[in-house]
C-alpha cells in the first residue's frame, strides 16, 4: 500500500525541492519563485532548498492577503485614475481647449509690456503744463502698478491650482 505522507516527508526522499519544481508545482516561473524567496514569502531549508508543503500553504496565505489585494487595488486604480487624466488633458490640449501655462504668462507680460509702453507718451501728448503732465504720469504709473501686482497674484492663484478671477472676500 502506498504511504500516504507526500514525497517531501517520506523517508529516503531528498529533503527540500528546487525552485524550479516548487515553480512547476504551484504554476509559477521560477524567477517568481526566487521573488518569493527574496520577499521572505518562501522561506529556503538549511540545504537552500524549499519545503513543498510550507510552499503550498505560504503561496496560498500570500494569495489570500487582503491588505497585499486592497493595497494593489488603491495602486492600481491611481494608476487607472493618471491614464484617465492623462487622456483627458490631451484630449483638451488637441481640442484647444487647454494651452501651456507659460505660454499664456508670456503673452500676457507681452501685452502689458506694450501697453505700459504706449502710455508713456499720454502725458506729454495731453499737455505742455509740466506739473499736469507730472500728475497725468504719476496716475498711470500707479494704474499700472495696480495692474501689475494684479497680474502677479492671478499668476500665484494660477500656479497654486486657484481660480484667479474667483471672488474670496466674502
Amino acid at each position: 500500500m502506498p504511504s500516504k505522507q507526500p514525497k517531501s516527508k517520506r523517508r529516503g526522499a531528498p529533503a527540500g525541492a528546487s525552485q524550479a519544481q516548487i515553480a512547476q508545482h504551484l504554476d509559477i516561473s521560477q524567477p517568481r519563485v526566487a521573488q518569493f524567496v527574496g520577499e521572505g514569502v518562501f522561506k529556503p531549508l538549511p540545504s537552500r532548498k524549499l519545503d513543498l508543503d510550507a510552499c503550498r500553504v505560504a503561496y496560498i496565505r500570500w494569495l489570500r492577503d487582503e491588505t497585499r489585494k486592497s493595497t494593489q487595488s488603491a495602486a492600481a486604480t491611481r494608476v487607472q485614475d493618471a491614464r484617465a487624466r492623462a487622456i483627458e488633458l490631451r484630449t483638451a490640449r488637441e481640442e484647444g481647449r487647454l494651452v501651456p501655462l507659460e505660454g499664456v504668462h508670456a503673452v500676457i507680460a507681452d501685452i502689458l509690456g506694450t501697453y505700459r509702453y504706449e502710455l508713456t507718451g499720454v502725458a506729454a501728448a495731453s499737455t505742455r503744463d509740466l506739473s499736469i503732465r507730472t500728475a497725468i504720469q504719476r496716475h498711470l504709473d500707479e494704474a499700472i502698478d495696480r495692474c501689475r501686482l494684479k497680474f502677479e497674484k492671478a499668476n500665484r492663484e494660477l500656479a497654486a491650482g486657484r481660480d484667479p478671477l474667483e471672488d474670496t472676500t466674502e
